[in-house]
């Protein structure tokens, strides 16, 4: 494995590991400034690091509790994909798991340029 390989699944993990922690700084870090995110597709895109982060603020500010956990990452190029399983909770209900993948795409300084979220059941 490259050390370039290695360096996106680092940001990838360290990406996911984030969600757990509440730990915003660290996952913007890893955003380019022209980042798009669609969470899930098909839904309106967060464009830009600052929508980015003001998501992920209102995120934590919400209540919710997310894990999310990689079954697989594959690297290859400046795309990858992670196939993970997500928990997520808010107040009261009890949290439900299930299945995402995950594609990102890099920018030439390694950060995510591209962020899209697939799951079982996109929003109408």
């Amino acid at each position: 494995m490259s050390d370039s390989t290695q360096a996106k699944r680092t940001a990838i993990e360290t990406f996911l590991a984030s969600y757990k922690v509440k730990d915003v700084v660290t996952r913007i870090a890893l955003f380019a400034d022209d980042i798009l995110f669609e969470d899930p597709v098909g839904s309106p895109p967060v464009v830009g690091k600052s929508a980015m982060n003001q998501y992920f603020v209102d995120t934590v500010a919400s209540g919710w509790e997310i894990d999310l956990v990689p079954n697989k990452i594959f690297v290859n190029g400046t795309e990858a994909a992670s196939i993970t399983q997500v928990t997520a909770g808010v107040g009261s209900h009890p949290p439900v798991t299930s299945l995402i993948v995950q594609h990102f795409v890099f920018d030439k300084t390694g950060k995510f340029k591209s962020l899209r979220v697939f799951m079982d059941a996109a929003p109408t």
